[in-house]
C-alpha cells in the first residue's frame, strides 16, 4: 500500500477532460445528488471541488493519469477479466479472488482506495487522489465490459461498425461502443465534442435519471455499503458480468462483427446503458455516504 500512496502523491495537478468522460462524469453528477450533507461536505473537501474542478471532473479523472509513466500499476485497477468466462457458449462467471491476480483488480481497488481515504494519517493528496478513484471505478464497475475476461473486455472485438457499413472503422472495438457510443447516442452528444458540451449533457443526463428514480421511489436506503470487505463491491461486478452473456454478447461475436450497432443492437441495448449508469450513481452515492459517516463531521470537514 505504501508504493501505492507514494506514487499517487506525484499526480497532485487537475488533468484536462477527456471526450470519453462523458458517462464517468454522468455518474458523478448523479452520485452527488444522493449524497449527504455530511458526504457532500467530506467530498468537497478531501478533492477541494469547486467551480474550477467539479465532481463530474474528478469521477473522469482517473482515464486521464493511467498511461503516465509514474502510474502504469493503475491501468489494471479498472477492470477484473474472469477467466472462466466464456459468453460465446453462454457462460460469464467470476471466481474472486482467483480472477483478481495479485490483487489487482478493480475489486480489490475500490477495496484499497476505500482503505487509504479511511485512514486520516495518510497524506491529503493520497486520499484526494483516492476519493476521485472511486468515484471513477464505481462507473467501470456498471460498464461490464470492463467485468470480462473475453477478448480483453471486449477491446480486441474489433472492428465493429457504428453508424456506417462494412468495412468497419478498425480502431473502434465492441468495449468502446459501450463506453462511449451507446451513451453519447442515447443522449444525442456527438462523439467529437468540446468538453463544455460534454459536461452539459452529462449534467442533463443526471438530473433526467434522478428525476425518474425520484418518481418510482428509488433512494440510497438499502443499498449494500459494507466499506470492510468485498461482498458489497463483488455483488455488484457479478451482476455486470452476467450482463455479457445476457447482452453485449447475447448472439455471439459473429454476430456483432456483421452488424452495425447502431441499429437492432443501440435499439435492444440503449435503455440498458441508461439503467447501469443510473445504478452506478445510486450506489456510489451510498459508498460516499458510508465513508463520511465512518469519518464523522470532524475527521471529514477539517481536512
Amino acid at each position: 500500500m505504501l508504493i501505492c500512496i507514494t506514487a499517487l502523491l506525484l499526480s497532485a495537478a487537475a488533468p484536462a477532460i477527456c471526450w470519453d468522460g462523458f458517462g464517468h462524469q454522468t455518474v458523478g453528477f448523479i452520485a452527488q445528488k444522493y449524497f449527504t450533507h455530511q458526504a457532500n461536505a467530506t467530498v468537497g473537501a478531501l478533492i477541494g471541488l469547486g467551480d474550477a474542478f467539479d465532481i463530474g471532473d474528478a469521477a473522469a479523472w482517473a482515464d486521464t493519469i493511467r498511461d503516465r509513466d509514474n502510474l502504469p500499476w493503475s491501468k489494471n485497477w479498472h477492470f477484473i477479466n474472469p477467466k472462466g468466462d466464456d459468453p460465446e457458449n453462454h457462460v460469464c462467471v467470476m471466481d474472486y479472488p482467483t480472477d483478481c491476480v495479485n490483487q489487482n483488480c478493480i475489486i480489490a481497488a475500490i477495496m484499497n482506495q476505500t482503505s487509504i481515504v479511511l485512514d486520516t494519517t495518510n497524506p491529503s493528496m493520497a486520499r484526494r487522489n483516492a476519493t476521485m478513484f472511486l468515484l471513477h471505478f464505481f462507473g467501470d464497475l456498471h460498464q461490464f465490459f470492463h467485468i470480462t475476461g473475453f477478448k480483453f473486455g471486449g477491446t480486441a472485438v474489433r472492428p465493429v461498425c457504428w453508424d456506417t457499413a462494412a468495412p468497419c472503422d478498425s480502431n473502434r472495438s465492441l468495449h468502446g461502443v459501450w463506453d462511449s457510443a451507446i451513451p453519447r447516442k442515447l443522449r444525442g452528444i456527438p462523439e467529437e465534442t468540446d468538453r463544455f458540451e460534454d459536461k452539459a449533457g452529462a449534467k442533463s443526463w443526471a438530473s433526467d435519471i434522478y428525476s425518474r428514480q425520484k418518481e418510482q421511489g428509488i433512494s440510497t436506503n438499502g443499498i449494500c455499503a459494507e466499506l470492510g470487505g468485498p461482498d458489497c463491491i463483488l455483488d455488484w461486478a457479478t451482476e455486470s458480468n452476467k450482463l455479457v452473456c445476457s447482452h453485449g454478447l447475447k448472439n455471439g461475436e459473429a454476430w456483432i462483427l456483421n452488424h452495425d450497432l447502431s441499429k437492432e443492437y443501440f435499439d435492444e441495448n440503449g435503455k440498458l446503458a441508461d439503467t447501469q449508469v443510473g445504478k452506478a450513481g445510486l450506489r456510489l452515492a451510498a459508498w460516499m455516504n458510508a465513508i463520511a459517516s465512518t469519518l464523522g463531521p470532524e475527521k471529514g470537514n477539517d481536512l
